[in-house]
């Protein structure tokens, strides 16, 4: 039950378990519902409960006429460390656009560098890197800079400039502030290691071992780790942990290391071929506080390749690897993955 309460923190506050982040929406889209906040409260005789707060959000419109951006992200665009801009151009002008940048106090991305004349009339979308959020008081929603004073500066190749007024249609922007300033907190107060990455033989295939390692950096309470997912490829478990939780940083102690194994999930031919996060694991970590926080923890990309090479290594001595039918989908292979 404590699991599954977990989970439920996870893919509400990332959506990893949800569809893809992409613009499935119409620009004029109707009044939507957003979490307002997910927390974890233990009781004295039950197991612990999430509640999950949803307010009605204001409708937000993109006028007809004018230059305006929308930004949003496609799954896609995850593992590639960026997300989109998409620009409507309501006026009666041609735009030969050479460079876009997102510009705002919350968060203000590099210019991306572009090549895409934007028709008078027509919509296009433009990729830009993710930055850091510039997190403001306490870098939750009630002291979050107002999206709506955003734009987006547009670079003509005449060398002039257009700033498009952004609308969060979808609530991506505040989404991407918050979730990084979720993320600031965390490292400010403890420092995550998967350390000693190496090979070892476990009923006759090479999988991927190491260590679990925190360091505390700032606070002297209880720091927890929840949960951590797998992946489609691959299954993380922590031998000695009793399901949850996976490691706890004692008040007062200076850091702790927990042994763990990578090994695989699902090895047919379109899992292994059509995963686009394969290291795209998540924790959840409480730092003391009773808050149940997401946390992306890949491993460091220098080990990627020799982990997958161990895996796709693993698969064919167990003789998984091929295609396989929509029973053997529902039948087997990790429920708490990340696509």
């Amino acid at each position: 039950m404590r699991r599954v309460a977990l989970l439920l923190v996870l893919c509400a506050a990332v959506a990893a378990c949800g569809p893809d982040r992409d613009d499935a929406v119409q620009p004029t889209a109707s009044a939507a519902t957003t979490t307002a906040a997910v927390s974890t409260t233990a009781a004295t005789t039950t197991e612990p409960s999430v509640t999950t707060a949803l307010a009605p959000e204001p409708e937000i419109v993109i006028p007809s006429g004018v230059l305006a951006a929308m930004p949003f992200q496609n799954r896609l665009d995850v593992p590639l460390n960026i997300f989109q801009v998409k620009l409507y151009n309501g006026t009666a002008e041609s735009l030969p656009i050479v460079g876009v940048q997102l510009v705002w106090d919350g968060l203000t991305t590099p210019v991306s560098d572009r090549a895409n004349t934007l028709a008078a009339g027509d919509r296009l979308d433009y990729p830009v890197p993710l930055a850091a959020a510039h997190c403001a008081g306490d870098g939750t929603v009630a002291e979050m800079p107002d999206v709506s004073k955003a734009v987006v500066r547009v670079l003509l190749a005449d060398g002039s400039e257009r700033f498009a007024p952004v609308y969060d249609v979808k609530h991506f922007a505040r989404r991407l502030y918050l979730e990084d300033c979720e993320r600031q907190r965390i490292d400010a107060a403890v420092q995550w290691e998967w350390a000693d990455l190496h090979e070892v033989t476990l009923d006759g295939r090479p999988v991927t071992a190491g260590t679990l390692r925190l360091t505390r950096k700032a606070g002297d309470g209880t720091i927890t780790v929840d949960l951590v997912t797998g992946t489609i490829i691959f299954v993380f478990n922590a031998p000695d942990a009793d399901d949850v939780p996976v490691a706890v940083l004692p008040a007062g102690q200076q850091s702790v290391e927990v042994p763990i194994l990578f090994t695989e999930g699902r090895c047919d031919v379109h899992a292994m071929s059509e995963v686009s996060q394969p290291f795209g694991f998540n924790a959840v970590i409480d730092l003391g506080d009773g808050l149940k926080r997401p946390y992306k923890v890949p491993p460091p990309e220098s080990e990627w390749a020799t982990m997958r090479h161990r895996l796709e290594t693993a698969c064919a001595i167990l003789g998984k690897v091929g295609f396989v039918g929509q029973d053997d989908l529902t039948s087997g292979g990790s429920t708490t993955t990340t696509a």
